[in-house]
């Protein structure tokens, strides 16, 4: 990666003042300053580089040691006291939430955001679903600082990340990301690299790329998304070339490197691939032997899930789109409240009766790849140990806990008198 060479100082050269005294012969010889001076001065020129970026830096986070959930953007403008962030992570580009921050000596140069800021730390606020939350950072040592570029180090994760000045307002930044994201439907790619044949796959839900060389072992890396692309968390080799950056082509659904070699990768999906507007439409829902419904799946406001109408008037179920796999996923939910408890539409084992409320728990369809008379089967993507999703049921929870089995009769699933749907085996597309 390409970087000033006018940089303000090395912490390596900070590690040897402080660390390693056998560096110098004799301090008040070779400096003015004692190292904890030194220090000081380079904090306060690094806060005077951090505050001069009139449009703010973008902070490509990874969150998690092996960086197990890809990098996410943020863009954060510094003044002497505050910072203000934004990011991917929500849906409004121009959303900016301000807290303070502070810059220390504590294991070298810190920079901390040591105050809540919802934004920031949401990567590293705990909640239901994830006790760890996503193992995000706040507290970054400063590696090294120029101009254009700042390399940071995660205290928590160690992972090194990067904040790049930004050449123009945030909303404009993330807005173009968040069109190229919603473009973006490559899961798997071939090509050729020094006359290699290279076949490759795109996770686009956990940001990982993996290269598959047809003479060696494949090679794996996490990315960020950018406005023009992805760029890998670190240099990766494929077959001889080193790749950092690409240039996603969504007309062409190509990835073009960036770093002028000519190598292109061309989009191959994965079979039985669905683009996201196919589901749209009419279909009979089958369960429980013969049992039917006819349900209507509309696209959300969202462009990446459904609402399935028609199981009953009181209730939607909302179907998560996998870009990756081009599927939709049914997980457990919330489906509303009876006035005292909140009622659930949760997976369920029909077997041995064991249900769940984990909403990262359900099933997802498999297409028969008929286009003129489309039918998904609905399968347990296994996610659920020792047991198999194939079944919904209504279920009381309060303050996130069982609240007993729900049953009433203006709730029942249309056409029947229940409140299960015992097997869910097909969905076919009426119109």
């Amino acid at each position: 990666m390409k970087t000033n060479k006018l940089y303000v100082a090395l912490w390596g050269m900070l590690l040897c003042a402080l660390t390693f005294q056998s560096c110098l012969k004799d301090d008040e010889e070779v400096f003015d300053k004692n190292p904890s001076e030194r220090l000081q001065q380079y904090i306060s020129e690094a806060k005077k580089v951090l505050t001069s970026a009139e449009n703010g830096w973008l902070l490509e986070m990874y969150p998690h040691p092996s960086q197990s959930y890809g990098g996410y953007a943020f863009v954060v403008r510094f003044d002497e006291e505050k910072v203000y962030a934004s990011t991917e992570l929500v849906d409004d580009s121009s959303l900016e939430v301000e807290s303070l921050y502070k810059m220390t000596d504590d294991d070298g140069p810190v920079l901390s955001f040591d105050t809540y800021n919802l934004l920031l730390h949401y990567l590293s606020t705990p909640n239901s679903n994830a006790y760890q939350a996503f193992q995000g950072e706040f507290e970054f040592v400063i590696l090294k600082i120029t101009p254009d570029l700042v390399t940071l180090r995660g205290k928590k994760t160690n992972n090194v990340m990067y904040m790049r000045k930004m050449t123009e307002k945030s909303q404009s930044y993330l807005d173009k990301m968040r069109r190229l994201i919603e473009s973006m439907i490559l899961s798997g790619f071939s090509g050729t690299v020094g006359g290699t044949q290279v076949a490759g796959t795109i996770d686009v839900d956990s940001r990982q790329i993996s290269f598959a060389p047809a003479d060696s072992e494949p090679v794996k890396a996490a990315y960020v998304i950018t406005d023009q692309g992805l760029r890998l968390y670190h240099p990766t080799e494929v077959a001889g070339v080193t790749f950092e950056e690409f240039i996603i082509n969504p007309e062409t659904n190509s990835l073009t490197d960036n770093s002028g070699t000519g190598v292109v990768f061309n989009a191959v999906f994965p079979k039985g691939w669905r683009g996201y507007a196919d589901y749209a439409g009419n279909y009979t829902l089958s369960f429980n032997g013969k049992e039917q419904v006819n349900v209507t799946l509309t696209p959300a406001e969202d462009g990446a899930s459904y609402i399935m109408s028609g199981l009953n008037d009181k209730f939607t179920v909302t179907l998560n789109y996998q870009r990756s796999s081009g599927t939709l996923t049914w997980q457990s939910q919330k489906i509303g409240n009876n006035g005292k408890n909140e009622i659930w539409l949760c997976a369920w084992d029909a077997g041995p009766g064991q249900l769940t409320w984990n909403t990262a728990i359900g099933m997802r369809t498999e297409w028969n790849e008929n286009e003129q008379s489309p039918v998904y089967t609905w399968k347990d993507y296994g996610t659920w140990a020792g047991y198999t999703v194939n079944s919904y049921i209504m279920w009381q929870l309060s303050g996130g806990s069982s609240a007993g089995a729900f049953t009433n009769s203006s709730w029942y699933i249309a056409g029947t008198k229940s409140c299960r749907m015992p097997h869910v085996t097909t969905m076919t597309k009426i119109n």
